[in-house]
């Protein structure tokens, strides 16, 4: 066996390479179980990872809908590295729910605006969207909680683990504990590697947040997750 052959038996390696994942394209159209078509525009090449809808996502925004106004109209939701797809917004929009995005990257926060705006009615999104703000992973959390009227009472957040992003889970951590003491926290994750899954659990656990797949496992490489923040 060839070294390279022993890498491949030894790897487990389900993320598939943007051009694989279209996520190049100007436009990506998806289908959400109860309230159908989306439509988001793509920036792939503007700017960081977040200019781009990923599949965790997508698949995070699908168990919204399909939980539907019953569980989210009222809820304060603020979204953690939103970027830009904003598929996850546009689910709780519809369901009701009234939302804050946030990331690092500012002209991802801009492309999500433009996407939530485009995918539900004007009213909605004038009553529901209250703002795309820049907010760091380990930074203060408090104006996007002022501008969210309040602590949330849902935090979500998808496709956010990474080996690019490894430094930077201790700070993902501790911004699950500063904003979701008592809220309901939703993870969808995109497992590229194991190894890299077993470290970002664990660093969660580290620091004091707790991890429960909530799917099915229907999606390959996808998974979703209810975070706990431990008392």
């Amino acid at each position: 066996m060839t070294a390279h052959e022993a890498r491949a038996t030894t790897s487990l390696v389900v993320y598939e390479p943007p051009a694989v994942l279209n996520v190049q394209q100007a436009e990506r159209r998806y289908e959400l179980p109860r309230t159908g078509a989306v439509a988001v525009r793509q920036a792939w090449g503007s700017g960081d990872t977040g200019a781009a809808q990923w599949p965790a996502g997508v698949e995070l925004a699908k168990l919204i809908d399909s939980e539907g106004p019953e569980r989210w109209r009222g809820k304060r939701v603020l979204e953690i590295s939103a970027g830009g797809g904003a598929v996850v917004a546009i689910a709780l929009m519809r369901a009701g729910a009234v939302v804050v995005a946030t990331d690092s990257d500012a002209e991802a926060l801009k492309l999500h605006e433009e996407n939530a705006r485009a995918n539900v009615e004007p009213d909605v999104f004038a009553s529901r969207y209250r703002g795309a703000l820049v907010l760091r992973w380990g930074d203060d959390p408090a104006a996007a909680i002022s501008a969210l009227g309040g602590s949330p009472d849902a935090v979500v957040a998808s496709d956010v683990a990474y080996p690019g992003t490894r430094d930077a889970w201790p700070a993902f951590a501790r911004t699950l504990v500063a904003v979701g003491a008592g809220a309901r926290i939703l993870l969808g994750h995109a497992s590229r590697y194991e190894a890299v899954d077993r470290r970002f659990f664990r660093v969660l656990r580290e620091g004091g947040v707790r991890a429960e797949r909530v799917d099915d496992g229907a999606v390959a490489g996808v998974g979703l997750f209810e975070l706990v923040v431990d008392a």
